[in-house]
């Protein structure tokens, strides 16, 4: 039981935003080089993902303007239209470009069900970076960031780095942790594209 209860909280986790840089460093020329490169292989909607242990980053090209890829980005008032397992999201704090919203999630493992609430800062630097870290949830630490790079005047290279440290009170194998998460990660990117 209490290992179901800690996948719940871990799929609950990776569906918020947070920001840090974690694989590639963010210090401009070597996430840049390696975006275009991967921003002109990747098809639309496609998701390429790398990293391991807790460290990852992930790709996928999005089609359409940039004000709406944005607003799918920062619209905490409603993930639960379109982020998996969101049954609720809701704007709680508003100061210029930092923000704290708190989504309640419902997970289904086999039999059991539970409901969770994670609650997240990010901080907004349109139209290019959405940073972001748990304040409250199942985990160590989160933290994270949303990129985007325009490839065209229609086409967008999104970039999600994420760094995350389970909880060893848990008392889970830290392996099963970051497989779960990993799958988390490719559906969180799969729902912006598709949104």
């Amino acid at each position: 039981m209490k290992l179901v209860i800690w996948l719940l909280g871990i799929v609950l986790t990776t569906t918020t935003l947070v920001a840090t840089p974690a694989i590639a460093q963010s210090n401009g020329a070597g996430v840049n080089q390696e975006s275009a490169s991967l921003g002109r292989n990747l098809q639309d909607g496609e998701i390429l993902l790398r990293g391991s242990k807790g460290k990852y980053i992930g790709y996928t090209i999005v089609r359409g303007n940039i004000q709406t890829l944005w607003s799918v980005l920062t619209d905490y008032d409603n993930f639960e239209k379109y982020m998996p397992n969101v049954v609720e999201s809701q704007l709680l704090e508003s100061d210029g470009n930092q923000k704290v919203f708190e989504q309640v999630q419902n997970f289904q493992i086999l039999f059991f069900s539970r409901r969770t609430k994670v609650k997240t800062m990010v901080t907004e630097a349109y139209p290019k970076l959405i940073k972001f870290k748990v304040l409250e949830g199942e985990v160590k630490s989160l933290e994270g960031s949303w990129k985007i790079e325009q490839l065209a005047p229609d086409k967008f290279l999104v970039i999600h780095q994420v760094t995350v440290e389970p909880d060893s009170k848990l008392g889970v194998n830290s392996s099963l942790f970051y497989s779960i998460y990993e799958d988390a990660i490719e559906k969180t990117l799969r729902a912006i594209s598709k949104e």
